[in-house]
């Protein structure tokens, strides 16, 4: 099934978020989880979008990139393996 338009929009935006968590809590993934998000829009979607979509992923990817992470301070520090660390 092929995304129309501003559905596409939509789903880009909504990668927007994700990113922008990622980026505070989680960056060691956030490339991956671009990629398999961005493949996937791809994937579901007309090939004359192809390019638009990926063009603007990859700037919003830079956008996020180059904010500062924030810390908070009241965030839990979660060790799944603590003897490994």
């Amino acid at each position: 099934m092929l995304f129309p338009a501003d559905v596409l929009d939509s789903e880009i935006r909504k990668l927007r978020g994700l990113l922008q968590m990622l980026h505070e809590d989680q960056p060691d993934v956030m490339e991956d989880v671009f990629e398999f998000h961005v493949t996937s829009l791809i994937t579901h979607a007309a090939a004359e979008h192809h390019r638009r979509i990926r063009s603007a992923a990859e700037t919003m990817l830079e956008e996020i990139r180059s904010r500062p992470v924030l810390q908070n301070p009241d965030a839990p520090e979660i060790l799944l393996m603590p003897s490994a660390a």
